[in-house]
């Protein structure tokens, strides 16, 4: 385990032990998964050492649960409606979601004495993960990868976004569009 990759030093030592057999976990401050590939370049790690190293990047961020003793069924404004379909459409087809979305329902906590009035209990994670595979190892080893390339190739893999793993789970009731927009947006 490595607690935090900052610098050259730290990533050399990262990519030299995942080569050598190691799995190694670590983090990276991105604002997602396709913007690893572009930082690790950036702070000066060989592209021909990283590309066999890496096997996937994963993004997270937590949201607020809807409290379930008090969830309700609730209606969202006509403008969250419409952006979380612009969300729904860019969903990738080879993402395996079968799902209907004509008919959108939504759950919101009205507040309770469990969830001390705020409507939310516990958190849940919405993550993105980037799977690396032969055609990222290639673009990684050009050495000069931006995120927006990143993901352009992740989506045509099938990659879920935050935000979209966020509306599918404010679909299925567990949080609410306001809160995914709020920390993923």
């Amino acid at each position: 385990m490595v607690g935090e990759i900052r610098d050259l030093e730290t990533a050399e030592t990262a990519v030299q032990a995942s080569l050598t057999g190691h799995l190694v976990l670590s983090t990276i401050h991105t604002n997602d998964a396709a913007g690893a590939v572009p930082r690790f370049l950036s702070m000066g790690t060989k592209p021909y050492l990283l590309a066999p190293a890496l096997n996937a990047v994963v993004a997270q961020r937590l949201v607020r649960k809807i409290c379930e003793a008090c969830a309700e069924s609730t209606t969202i404004s006509p403008e969250d409606e419409l952006r979380v379909r612009e969300v729904l459409k860019t969903i990738p087809k080879n993402a395996e979601v079968e799902r209907d979305f004509t008919t959108l329902s939504f759950r919101h906590g009205r507040g309770c004495s469990v969830c001390h009035g705020t409507g939310f209990k516990g958190r849940i994670g919405i993550f993105e993960v980037l799977q690396i595979n032969a055609q990222v190892e290639q673009i990684i080893l050009t050495g000069s990868v931006s995120e927006y390339q990143m993901r352009d190739v992740a989506a045509a893999q099938g990659m879920l976004t935050m935000v979209q793993d966020g509306i599918l789970k404010a679909l299925d009731g567990i949080t609410t569009v306001d809160e995914v927009f709020r920390v993923a947006a």
